[in-house]
């Protein structure tokens, strides 16, 4: 989840960005109601966490520098994550991440490259500490937020009659290091088996792939004592933040707005309308507006009754009106163009990727990136054809691949698999592209040192599980 953080002047507010939901009671403190809601098992906890907190560091586009720890600590893993963003939690913000009776998410619903499994992980992690510590017998366990200057130190409190989880958050000053850190145990577990999810090389590869997609960042490890760092803090371009109203279906556009009136009923149809590609301009704004005033007119039977303009609060339309505003923005809006898809999307880049083979001392990179556009449509399509049906979608993607050669290291073929500037210790590609089966058909085998970077960049990602393991075709 990215984190949610004290906001400038001008800038949207927590309230504006976590959105409310269905009550869901006790299941953030359940152990199988967590491994339904994550699609991890306790098993993976450390790894997962390790993950989604990285995620929220790397979200933060003015964190240069990302240390993380993993230590033990008595019969406890320890995992602490600290980045340098400048963006600090309050309390209140504190508090509204921690309302478990509700589901909140900063996500949104937007349909945009973002890093991150889910838009509670955070309560996801917290919870499993809680899980797992009770199912262990033990008291629960703290968790610790330092940022800025203040220390919060954070206990939940289940109540089972009323099913619902409360928070008690103990407040302390500090000097202010420039770092907001996140600290949150689990009971130990044996990761020295060969084939534990969380060991400490997973781990590790984990860390590195990561910072493989997020060259312009610094990342410091410690790993049960091993120490090190990947990256550079030098700066670099964020990851694509677009968006584009053809990507959605009508059901989709629905369900976004219906979050907006829930979360800010007051947002005006000009911010609405500008979170969209090619929507900024006050021109195409009123020219919308225009177009939907007619629509909705003519489908009235009215003459000239209704007017839209961009101040007019989002709450004052209905579902109807919003699935013809989807409509008309859809119509106005230009295709995608396939030489536009790195710069809307992001991407790493060969320069990025030779810097890393200098910084490792790696022998050659061979990368090709290649953009392209998905249509999915309900009805028969062909391509040069328009289609006027809501659930007809268009979407871009881009995929990199980067292959290096090492000297024998002894080490064999490394492959590192990765979506949206994240890293994945699955071999989530195996539906749609066995990477093993392609190399050894140019003759890479198990023993070759080479070391191969799989990178997906795409706003619309459709997974197999919860976990996300898998991607869908």
């Amino acid at each position: 989840m990215r984190e949610v953080n004290e906001m400038k002047e001008g800038e949207a507010q927590i309230s504006d960005i976590i959105r409310p939901g269905t009550t869901l009671g006790l299941d953030f403190v359940v152990l199988e109601e967590l491994r339904k809601r994550t699609g991890v098992t306790p098993q993976e906890v450390l790894k997962f966490a390790l993950a989604e907190m990285l995620c929220n560091a790397l979200d933060k586009e003015d964190a240069s520098e990302i240390d993380v720890s993993v230590q033990t600590e008595g019969e406890f893993y320890k995992l602490t994550v600290s980045d340098n963003g400048g963006k600090k939690l309050t309390e209140k913000e504190l508090r509204l991440i921690l309302d478990f009776e509700n589901k909140a998410s900063s996500k949104r619903g937007f349909l945009m490259v973002s890093r991150g499994y889910l838009g509670n992980a955070l309560k996801c992690i917290f919870g499993y500490s809680y899980a797992l510590a009770d199912s262990e017998g033990f008291n629960p366990l703290s968790i610790v937020v330092e940022t800025g200057n203040r220390q919060y130190t954070i206990a939940l409190k289940p109540d089972k009659v009323r099913e619902v989880i409360r928070s008690k958050i103990v407040t302390a000053k500090k000097k202010d290091n420039g770092l907001t850190t996140f600290i949150v145990k689990f009971p130990k577990f044996d990761v020295r088996e060969e084939r534990h999810p969380s060991r400490p090389s997973v781990l590790k590869d984990l860390i590195f792939a990561t910072s493989m997609v997020n060259p312009s960042r610094k990342i410091t490890y410690n790993i049960f004592g091993e120490k090190g760092s990947f990256g550079s803090a030098e700066g670099g371009k964020a990851i694509g933040k677009e968006t584009s109203v053809l990507w959605y279906t009508g059901k989709q556009f629905l369900s976004l707005y219906k979050d907006f009136i829930r979360a800010t009923p007051n947002t005006k149809l000009k911010e609405l309308i500008s979170l969209f590609r090619g929507f900024t301009s006050k021109k195409v704004i009123r020219e919308i507006l225009q177009d939907l005033s007619v629509a909705v007119n003519h489908d009235s039977g009215a003459s000239g009754c209704l007017q839209f303009f961009p101040a007019t609060p989002i709450k004052d339309l209905s579902m109807e009106i919003a699935s013809m505003l989807f409509k008309v923005m859809k119509a106005k809006s230009k295709p995608i163009d396939r030489r536009s898809i790195k710069s809307v999307l992001g991407c790493i880049g060969e320069d990025s990727f030779e810097k890393l083979r200098e910084q490792h001392g790696w022998q050659r990179l061979r990368y090709v990136t290649m953009p392209a556009i998905r249509v999915e449509c309900p009805e028969p399509y062909h391509p040069g054809e328009s289609c006027s049906n809501s659930d007809h979608v268009e979407f871009p993607y881009l995929i990199e691949l980067a292959v290096f050669d090492r000297k024998q290291d002894g080490e064999g073929l490394k492959v590192y698999q990765c979506v949206n500037f994240m890293a994945s210790m699955e071999d989530i590609f195996s539906r749609i592209f066995n990477v093993p089966y392609r190399l050894g058909r140019v003759g890479i085998t198990n023993e070759t040192p080479v070391t191969v970077v799989v990178h997906l960049a795409c706003p619309v990602l459709k997974w197999l599980n919860y976990g996300k393991s898998g991607l869908g075709e």
